[in-house]
């Protein structure tokens, strides 16, 4: 069997377990070195949460924060998150991991407003008064504000390479706001 092509050997399909071994090749543009990972180890490495600096700017790439969950900390600023350019199938998940309401808000904006949020997300107002879904225009507003949040969870999903389309909640005083930047 070590003369065989990778894409010769059968397929263990839905028996994959997460004890099973997969071979990766480390640093292929350096040094490559054949090593192993378990299936879970995978999983869990790719599937880390991202904890986001307490800083008024940050940059985030498809390498460090998609697919993960990126937790914002209680900032002691205005703190603004920009994405990178939008691919189907590109995916961040947004919470918020402080221990009470922050008293900054925290902004998730794209290149511009040829990149865009479609979509919508629910607002749970805290001090009672209403309950709605606020709505991007879904064709400009390339830019998320969130004042003072005291809790959400928002997914945003590459559609193409200029679409994110936008879910997920905030319970907050004030409504979230999209608008162009």
């Amino acid at each position: 069997m070590a003369d065989k092509k990778i894409t010769a050997l059968t397929s263990l399909g839905t028996a994959t377990a997460r004890e099973d071994l997969l071979h990766v090749v480390d640093d292929p543009s350096g040094t490559p070195i054949n090593k192993k990972v378990t299936i879970a180890e995978m999983v869990n490495a790719l599937a880390a949460p991202v904890a986001l600096a307490d800083t008024a700017s940050i940059t985030a790439t498809a390498a460090v924060n998609a697919g993960r969950t990126n937790v914002f900390p209680d900032t002691s600023q205005n703190t603004t998150v920009t994405l990178p350019t939008p691919s189907a199938g590109l995916t961040f998940r947004f919470i918020y991991g402080g221990a009470a309401a922050d008293a900054t808000d925290h902004i998730i904006k794209t290149a511009g407003n040829t990149i865009f949020f479609k979509g919508a997300l629910t607002h749970l107002d805290t001090d009672g008064d209403t309950n709605a879904s606020v709505f991007s225009d879904g064709n400009s507003n390339s830019v998320l504000s969130l004042i003072t949040p005291q809790s959400y969870v928002i997914d945003l999903v590459g559609a193409s390479a200029t679409v994110y389309h936008v879910s997920g909640f905030i319970s907050d005083v004030a409504a979230p706001t999209f608008a162009d930047a």
